[in-house]
Order: structure tokens, then C-alpha cells, then sequence
């Protein structure tokens, strides 16, 4: 072999190895309970709204953890419906599931991120809704 081709097939092993060792050692995590790249569609108040399923091709509803908005009729049930909509509406949300899964109207309960924030939060912090804890649930994200 030439000088090249053994300076060329070296470099190949080594690069190899190293991605390999990389592959190895770094930790992957999945988390189960985070479903990703959900384009939001509606909202429907300040605690809910819907998205798409891509797998299934269905529309979800999804109801905020935590989070208890005014019902329609109330004062500030349209000051929470826009709020929810200018920080959530056509943009793709990171879902987490907690305890529980679904409410008494099959909506599905979840955490939803945006840009790394934590919306359920944003919508209480912003005086929009109030914390509402339904145990088993312990809003720990919160």
C-alpha cells in the first residue's frame, strides 16, 4: 500500500471509532411522555385547544395541566383565549403527559412547551388563569 492509501484507511478506522465511542457513552433519553411537532389549529379558550395528530391524522383536543382559565360568559375569558392564541396558535408544541391523561371530557391533559417555555406556567404567571390541582395530579412542573 501506498503512504496515502494507509494515511487514508487510518483515518477512516479512527474517525469510525470515534463515533462509535460517542454513540457509546452519550446517554440518549427518551421521554415517552413528550409527543413533539404539533402544529396548533384552534384554541378554544384560555385552557384549550387543538391540534393534529400526524400519526393519526385526527384532531386532539388538549386541556392546559394546572391551569383553570374563565369560562366563556366570564370576565376574562376572551382576554385568556387571545393571550393562549398569540403565544401558542400555528406554532409546533411539545406536549408532556403527567398522571393524568384525560379529563371527564376526553380532553387529553398536558403540559405544553413552546421555545423552551413551559406555557401552563406563562398563562398563570401572567395573571390569565390560576393554578387548579386535580390529585392525583401534583403539578410539579409548575
Amino acid at each position: 500500500m501506498k503512504r496515502e492509501e494507509i494515511i487514508c484507511v487510518s483515518l477512516s478506522i479512527f474517525i469510525f471509532l470515534l463515533i462509535s465511542a460517542i454513540l457509546f457513552f452519550v446517554p440518549f433519553s427518551y421521554d415517552s411522555s413528550k409527543i413533539e411537532n404539533n402544529t396548533v389549529i384552534n384554541v378554544i379558550d384560555g385552557d384549550t385547544f387543538e391540534y393534529i395528530d400526524t400519526t393519526s391524522n385526527e384532531i386532539v383536543k388538549v386541556r392546559l395541566l394546572c391551569v383553570d382559565t374563565p369560562e366563556k360568559g366570564e370576565t376574562g375569558y376572551e382576554e385568556a383565549k387571545e393571550y393562549l392564541s398569540s403565544l401558542i396558535l400555528g406554532q409546533k408544541v411539545i406536549l408532556k403527559s403527567s398522571v393524568n391523561d384525560k379529563d371527564d371530557y376526553g380532553r387529553a391533559l398536558r403540559y405544553v412547551y413552546f421555545n423552551d417555555l413551559l406555557i401552563n406556567k406563562i398563562i398563570i404567571t401572567n395573571g390569565y388563569g390560576d393554578l387548579w390541582i386535580i390529585p392525583p395530579e401534583t403539578c410539579d412542573e409548575m
